[in-house]
């Protein structure tokens, strides 16, 4: 069934369900016996339809756009595998340089882009080679890679072998009717949402077209209220109207929304339509492109103020799915790409992907790390952890603690108990202080307070010298001065 929808007589959108294609055309595993789709799903929408839908929809455009760029934003740092170690300065020049070259966090946001409005975003890994490798043969791992492409998932539709009988499955890319085969290894999909055993993702617009259709609808049926309401209704009466009269005040009005010319013995009445609120329509449809997004309703709309009731929980929600794509989805995608870059150059990828944390506010920060300090500091002075895994926590939080690692126990020292009292004590006893625990002092404080105690007795030494080579001069001065003293008298 295809429907057109029209503003003022032009046509902005068609909607139509594509024809339906032979199961023949889905290939199905003899040993397991489950079907595996090397198709688009033939139930979306043309993707023509999907992009012209897109840049119509301003809400799901805006939620879109925002994910993707929520993913990328802060980005992540590389560590090695054993928190002890130290990753190589080679590597890091080698990453940081692919990824300013390529403008890698941009090309990952385009791709989510397109993940969410084809159902897959699709890289092309490019390298510097001969003029006669094709596109569709394998790639050379000891090649470094030249840059990442953005391919146009419109035109990518298939995956399927160059020949009959060929084992191995080729991207399909198609304008027209000329074909390109891509072989696997030079293209990475990107797909945040996915069947199982189907090799495209799933279309965030396909979803909520029906929504949209309803929506577009309303907005459509909205602009031909207003304009029949602002511009009035023209109703002419004319005494025994004539067919060309009739027809030159049909073709005077035809510019009007509503116009009518009729006879005295025609009686037109026109009745005001009820008005209705499409709040909450429209509330409802932003409900769904909420939760398509895995977002929270006031995070697409705007929240207002003095309404953040449950925001909070929302927010949390929408924080933790993009983690979940970061880890799940990119970082398998990124390490693939980063393998081969450091293979190229002669190096081992053996580092692990850290995801920086997004959206923690200064007060937020604070109070997780007073929690980890607390903890640090409890842990310690139980004899759990030593200084380093102190440290650790309190920059990481929760960490492994090595079972065979076992921090010495602290031993404490003996206090003194004091003799007895046999003399007789007064009636009002006042209360007793309980005396504090004292703990041994640990190596590295006994050094730095034997280096404080060295200072003070080379200070004092010092001292003590200009003290005496001060008094020396005094008395010989004084000696002088008595001298002259002595000859004057004589004298």
């Amino acid at each position: 069934m295809v429907k057109e929808l029209k503003i003022f007589g032009k046509q902005v959108l068609q909607w139509g369900e594509p024809p339906e294609v032979s199961k023949s055309k889905i290939q199905r595993s003899m040993k397991g016996a489950l079907a595996f789709y090397n198709d688009r799903p033939k139930t979306n929408l043309p993707l023509k339809q999907m992009r012209e839908i897109i840049l119509t929809e301003p809400m799901l455009y805006k939620a879109i756009q925002k994910k993707n760029l929520d993913i990328v934003r802060n980005w992540f740092i590389i560590k090695p595998v054993d928190d002890d170690e130290e990753i190589d300065k080679k590597v890091l020049d080698v990453i940081y340089t692919f990824d300013k070259r390529v403008q890698f966090p941009y090309k990952l946001f385009l791709s989510g882009v397109c993940a969410n409005i084809y159902g897959t975003g699709f890289l092309e890994r490019t390298f510097i080679e001969p003029s006669n490798i094709s596109i569709d043969s394998d790639i050379n791992e000891n090649r470094e890679p030249l840059n990442l492409l953005v391919k146009n998932s419109e035109h990518i539709t298939s995956k399927e072998p160059k020949t009959k009988g060929e084992k191995k499955i080729y991207w399909v890319y198609q304008e027209g009717t000329e074909k390109t085969f891509i072989h696997p290894n030079r293209l990475i999909d990107y797909a945040t949402d996915r069947l199982p055993f189907s090799s495209f993702g799933i279309s965030k617009v396909n979803i909520v077209r029906n929504s949209l259709r309803s929506k577009m609808e309303g907005d459509v049926a909205s602009g031909d209220t207003l304009a029949w309401a602002s511009h009035g209704i023209v109703d002419t009466t004319i005494q025994d109207m004539q067919d060309d009269q009739e027809k030159s005040m049909a073709k005077l009005y035809e510019k009007r929304p509503s116009a009518y010319a009729h006879d005295q013995t025609y009686e037109v009445k026109v009745h005001n339509p009820t008005a209705i609120d499409p709040k909450p329509f429209y509330d409802y449809f932003y409900t769904n492109i909420a939760a398509v997004m895995v977002m929270p309703t006031h995070m697409l709309t705007g929240a207002e103020l003095g309404n953040v009731t449950g925001s909070e929980v929302g927010f949390g929600a929408y924080i933790h799915d993009v983690e979940n794509i970061q880890k799940v989805i990119l970082t398998p995608i990124i390490e693939k790409i980063y393998k081969q870059l450091l293979k190229s150059k002669g190096m081992i990828w053996k580092y692990k992907i850290v995801w920086n944390p997004i959206f923690i506010d200064e007060l937020t920060e604070a109070k997780i790390t007073q929690v980890r300090s607390y903890s640090a500091v409890n842990n310690y002075n139980a004899g759990i952890i030593d200084i380093v895994e102190a440290r650790r926590m309190l920059n990481d939080g929760v960490v492994n603690l090595d079972v065979k690692k076992v921090p010495e126990p602290k031993e404490l020292p003996e206090i003194p108990v004091d003799q007895p009292n046999t003399e007789p004590q007064p009636t009002d006893k006042k209360p007793t202080v309980k005396q504090k625990k004292v703990y041994p002092l640990e190596e590295e404080q006994k050094r730095m307070i034997n280096e404080a105690a060295k200072r003070e007795r080379i200070l004092g030494e010092k001292i003590l010298k200009e003290q005496e080579i001060l008094y020396d001069k005094k008395q010989n001065k004084k000696n002088r001065r008595n001298k002259r003293m002595a000859k004057k008298k004589k004298s």
